[in-house]
């Protein structure tokens, strides 16, 4: 179980914090829509509540996808019609939809993909290994806008796959991509994330340890809310091991802390 006050404060920054990746041509931001179902009259409490009555998943990802779908489930206007939609044509899997969400007033069907995400910087590297993962360098930025660009998104729109929806009475009317995550620099800033991150994106900074004096340690499953409860870091919470660790500094910022084997590359 999570504390409430702690999941109310996640669904506040999830409906108000920036995206990290634009939509591609013939996509749509599901911002505007996640924010007008948090302005629906007691969503947010009713969602929390709901989250608070559920194990918390290990997965940040899929608590991400949680936080989501509870505010749809709420929303009188928006209905969550079905997540991770499983697609399957003679025993072979074709991928998965993320979210089916319709619009209660127009009847429109809309497909959503959902991306949480977080990257380092490294101004010396080429553009596809520029961005990795803090802990996974195969994870990296470019390809992850790749892959939501080309093969996430356009699933819905491949003949095979409408076929399958119109099996079950469904027909997808728009694309929407919600993201969110934070791009971390190095000190000197000097890395340039591509040209489809937004412009207002959630940043912080990396730097190879020890962790910074009166650092925080951030729990990983409140990487996308570094302002949740967190213990003060100590010489055991250092990257010794090699793996990233996120901590905020004295003065609130977040900041990636990596061992110096750590693997970016």
């Amino acid at each position: 179980m999570t504390d409430p006050a702690t999941l109310a404060g996640e669904l506040e920054w999830l409906t108000q914090a920036p995206p990290l990746i634009t939509p591609p041509p013939g996509c749509d931001s599901a911002d505007a829509i996640l924010r007008q179902c948090a302005g629906e009259p007691g969503v947010l409490h009713r969602a929390a509540g709901t989250l608070a009555e559920q194990p918390r998943p290990r997965r940040l990802g899929q608590h991400f996808e949680n936080l989501v779908a509870a505010v749809l489930q709420h929303s009188q206007r928006y209905r969550l019609v079905a997540r991770n939609v499983p697609l399957r044509l003679n025993g072979n899997t074709l991928g998965e939809l993320d979210m089916l969400v319709e619009d209660r007033n127009s009847g429109e069907l809309m497909h959503w993909e959902l991306a949480l995400k977080f990257y380092l910087g490294l101004p010396d590297e080429p553009e596809e290994r520029a961005w990795p993962g803090p802990n996974n360098p195969k994870d990296q930025l470019t390809r992850k806008i790749h892959h939501l660009y080309h093969q996430q998104l356009p699933r819905s729109t491949e003949p095979a796959v409408a076929a399958l929806l119109a099996e079950q009475g469904l027909h997808v009317d728009r694309r929407l991509l919600l993201t969110r995550g934070r791009l971390f620099y190095p000190a000197d800033g000097s890395a340039t994330p591509p040209p489809e991150v937004t412009d207002q994106h959630e940043r912080g900074t990396w730097q190879y340890g020890p962790a910074p004096d009166q650092a925080a340690v951030i729990p990983h499953g409140l990487w996308h809310y570094p302002t949740g409860d967190r213990a003060e870091a100590g010489p055991a919470d250092r990257p010794a091991d090699g793996r990233a660790s996120m901590v905020l500094d004295r003065t609130g910022k977040p900041v990636f802390v990596l061992g110096e084997t750590t693997e970016t590359t």
